[in-house]
């Protein structure tokens, strides 16, 4: 018997991680808090990925007919970067609220770039014009993300 930690990831953004004992036998014992919690989320949620780790090594979790939980194979390179990947594919609430406030701070120093260059240009030629419209371009362009950003978190229901 070994101590490992378990990570369910949802389609939602929700990611679960809590320690399990696998047996000999490649069963999972889950706590009971646990296993209630995963029977709820079963009936709301999409359940993206379970995965466990053993040793610094990482499975996939396979349920059985019978309900209970066994480790199956390795998680590849590839799954396992995935895995780190969808967490941009779902963000939460303040991962919104932060992503949208990046890219106001981006949207300003475009254009403080455009600014400058504008400013510091002697002689006007295509290449200078062309950089200030893609500055400026730039920063309308990051400024409309981050409104849609933080008009995201808003949204009443959610």
């Amino acid at each position: 018997m070994k101590v490992a930690v378990l990570e369910v990831r949802y389609a939602g953004g929700l990611d679960l991680t809590d320690h399990v004992v696998v047996h000999t036998s490649s069963r999972l014992a889950l706590s009971p808090r646990l296993s209630a919690l995963l029977g709820i989320l079963e009936k709301s949620e999409r359940q993206i990925s379970m995965s466990v780790k053993v040793d610094g090594v990482s499975y996939r979790v396979e349920r059985k007919q019978d309900g209970e939980y066994v480790v199956g194979a390795r998680l590849s390179l590839v799954e396992r970067s995935l895995s780190s990947l969808r967490l941009f594919e779902a963000p939460t609430e303040s991962q919104r609220r932060l992503n949208g406030r990046f890219a106001h701070l981006l949207s300003a120093w475009a254009l403080i770039g455009a600014g400058y260059l504008v400013y510091a240009t002697k002689t006007w030629d295509l290449r200078v014009i062309i950089e200030t419209a893609l500055l400026c371009f730039t920063s309308l362009t990051l400024f409309v993300v981050g409104h849609i950003c933080f008009s995201d978190v808003h949204t009443p229901g959610r």
